[in-house]
């Protein structure tokens, strides 16, 4: 009995297993200028290819009764997707490695895979529901967006939109202007170049070493926002925190502008400056002179620059460094 048992249960492993077993599609295409790629949750790699033609590689271990991935050309336009007889009670997994040229478009959608593109100058757009996303190394411009994953921006020569729901972002050695969102996540990095929107609902905000080249902000609803700067400032920029501290640091750049700094307490607006100004009554109409209840605002003129910096914090510091 017991014999005939085990041989059962080998048997339904095997089944199993071979249900799992892994399959392997490789296609090329030649005259490709742009990419579609649709998967359900498989994960994507996009790397540098060897030759002017684009190289498709897939691993999956999905049942081929019910799933059909599609290959469709059309002139310039390369178009794949991943269709699935049943939609649900599906077991498996899919890997997607795409070696392109320089000089493509790329559109990933992927429902909660992990995106990895590096070593390209392309043209990106990519999100996932719940996946990770990296851009490494890329020069062009990138769009990228996941539900709950982290996002990560390494060496890349072009303008950057990031937005994930939960999870942090992290981005360095970037030329172009940064727009970077999160609902609680971080975000930090640093070696920036660009103008910067930087926004998350309940995280720190922390970049280095950052070449300011257009009017600027730093947002977070309960965490820091801490710039340090690389180059002398010669934009507007506001920091500011619902709780945390925000932190302007001049890292021995000559301070300039018109400065506006607000906190609940007068002793947490510091900087290395005299004040002209100092209030903690009668609202005025931009918002920044609140009732003595509500806070504190300090305002001074410090050299030649017409540019305005504000920083204000909730119940944090408010201030700035030389």
């Amino acid at each position: 009995m017991n014999k005939l048992k085990s041989t059962l249960t080998a048997l339904l492993l095997l089944i199993a297993v071979s249900a799992q077993a892994q399959e392997t599609i490789e296609k090329s295409f030649t005259g490709v200028s742009s990419i579609r790629l649709t998967t359900a949750s498989g994960n994507g790699s996009i790397v540098k290819g060897t030759s002017d033609e684009v190289k498709v590689t897939l691993k999956y271990t999905y049942d081929e009764e019910d799933y059909r991935p599609e290959f469709d050309q059309r002139g310039s336009r390369l178009i794949i997707e991943e269709k699935f007889r049943r939609s649900r009670n599906m077991r498996g997994y899919s890997e997607w490695t795409l070696e392109v040229p320089d000089g493509l478009e790329l559109d990933f959608k992927t429902g909660s895979g992990n995106i990895d593109i590096e070593g390209l100058e392309i043209e990106i757009q990519a999100s996932s529901g719940s996946g990770n996303i990296d851009i490494i190394e890329v020069k062009g411009q990138a769009r990228v967006n996941t539900g709950s994953g982290n996002i990560e921006l390494d060496r890349v020569d072009g303008e950057v939109s990031a937005n994930t729901g939960s999870g942090s972002i992290r981005i360095s050695d970037v030329n172009g202007d940064a727009n970077l969102n999160t609902g609680s996540g971080n975000i930090k990095g640093g070696v920036i170049e660009g103008a910067l929107s930087l926004n998350t609902g309940s995280g720190n905000i922390q970049i280095k070493d950052a070449t300011i080249t257009g009017r600027s902000s730093l947002n977070t609803g309960s965490g820091n926002a801490i710039l340090e700067l690389g180059a002398e400032l010669n934009d507007d920029i506001s920091l500011s925190t619902g709780s945390g501290s925000a932190v302007l640091d001049f890292n021995g750049q000559k301070i300039e502008g018109e400065f506006t700094m607000k906190a609940q307490d007068k002793d947490d607006i510091r900087a290395p400056f005299d004040f002209d100004e100092q209030y903690g009554d009668d609202d005025d109409d931009d918002g920044w002179r609140r009732s003595r209840s509500r806070g504190y605002t300090k305002e001074a003129k410090v050299g030649n620059k017409d540019i305005r910096i504000k920083i204000s914090t909730g119940s944090g510091r408010a201030e700035v460094k030389g």
